[in-house]
């Protein structure tokens, strides 16, 4: 399978650096190399081969991968066919990471290893996958498991539950009263009162407010909104 490449740089160092390295590998196309992406992009379509993988090379601010991620929506709209962004750049800080992330871009890559690592990942990328780089993924693996394991429920404090009260109290634990819970489960609100009742008895509590905590503090009521800014 030939990938073309289309490589948007902010200086000649960096191009003629990516371009050595995707030289290596007769099945990687490159069709051009630029300074300016938004140039590149406004070619008329039936004038340029659409590139599969676009790489941003040092982009030097959250604002220009935005911009350059803006662009090529533009060109090429949200086809499932536009081409896949690959960022790579010696800047590894979370916000840049998270702000590539959430334009969508399909892998960032920080401090390439080998070329080897570059070529694998257009590949990757190409195919509809995601690359990044070992040190990235291994945060992001430590982030989210810690994350993970946080908001686990403690079974030992709720084993005499069953599962629809386990259900109930989750909603409960989000704050929903009973005839809302009634309507989301599609109960008679007295079969939740009914419900509600018997999850007290078993937590030994004497109101919501009180199961409510416990249920949180054990993990139920959903996770919180993650922060990925926060990655470290």
């Amino acid at each position: 399978m030939e990938i073309n490449l289309l490589i948007i740089g902010e200086d000649s160092v960096t191009l003629a650096g990516l371009e050595a390295i995707v030289d290596q590998d007769e099945n990687v196309v490159l069709l051009d190399r630029t300074l300016d992406a938004a140039d590149w992009l406004r070619c008329p379509e039936e004038d340029a081969v659409k590139p599969h993988v676009i790489i941003l090379g040092e982009p030097p601010s959250k604002q220009i991968i935005c911009e350059n991620v803006q662009q090529v929506l533009t060109k090429y709209g949200h086809e499932r066919s536009r081409p896949k962004i690959l960022v790579v750049s010696q800047n590894d800080d979370d916000d840049m990471i998270v702000a590539a992330l959430r334009v969508g871009v399909s892998g960032y890559l920080a401090r390439i290893g080998s070329p080897d690592e570059l070529l694998d990942s257009i590949r990757i990328v190409a195919k509809g996958g995601a690359a990044f780089s070992r040190t990235i993924a291994a945060r992001f693996s430590s982030y989210f498991s810690s994350m993970q394991m946080q908001n686990i429920p403690d079974p030992t404090d709720f084993c005499g539950l069953t599962s629809r009260e386990l259900e109930i109290l989750d909603l409960l634990a989000h704050g929903l009263g009973n005839q809302q819970i009634a309507r989301r489960l599609f109960l008679a609100e007295k079969t939740v009162r009914n419900y509600v009742s018997r999850i007290f008895t078993k937590l030994e509590v004497h109101d919501r407010a009180s199961a409510a905590v416990r249920a949180r503090d054990a993990g139920f009521g959903g996770q919180p909104e993650v922060q990925l800014a926060q990655l470290a």
